[in-house]
């Protein structure tokens, strides 16, 4: 079976009508105000939803390991001790914390953790507004329960060399 196409118009190859559809979008943004910031100095604030670094409260976990459980791919370290306790004049068993690491530099940030675990609120949460975690040593990215606890903002940057530092490039 031969398949014919049908031949195009005088008018679509001398008019270039399929050009100025696609430069439609290129002029109507030609006009719009540009965002553009010195990122080291100036930042800016992410969306509310925004999945950024982790933040632990050491008071609201009940060490149940359910986040451990959840994480898909195993970067989650919980090491957990009982302990009697006289709570009320009854001797009960509890869980104590002993260890809550993450492996960060292998963490997709996919906040399974978060929806795994069972205290309202939250124990962890991935809600922080801190997306800046780039480090010259992999072993800087390995947080303990009191690195995620006491996380409170991002890195500071030290800003730009004077010009006379910078070194001239050839």
């Amino acid at each position: 079976m031969q398949v014919t196409y049908p031949q195009p118009k005088w008018s679509d190859r001398f008019l270039l009508l399929d050009m100025f559809e696609g430069l439609k979008t290129t002029l109507r943004e030609l006009f719009k105000p540009k965002v553009t910031i010195r990122y080291p100095e100036e930042r800016l604030d992410p969306a509310n939803r925004f999945r950024g670094m982790f933040r632990f409260s050491f008071d609201r976990c009940i060490a149940c390991k359910l986040c451990a459980v959840a994480c898909p791919i195993d970067i989650i370290y919980i090491d957990v001790h009982d302990e009697q306790r006289e709570i009320d004049g009854k001797m009960k068993k509890l869980k104590v914390l002993d260890r809550y690491d993450i492996d960060v530099k292998r963490c997709m940030f996919c906040a399974l953790c978060e929806e795994a675990c069972p205290t309202k609120p939250k124990s962890i949460w991935l809600t922080t507004k801190t997306y800046e975690l780039a480090t010259y040593d992999r072993n800087d990215l390995y947080f303990n329960m009191q690195d995620l606890e006491y996380w409170e903002n991002r890195p500071e940057y030290p800003g730009l060399p004077p010009e006379d530092e910078r070194p001239l490039l050839p």
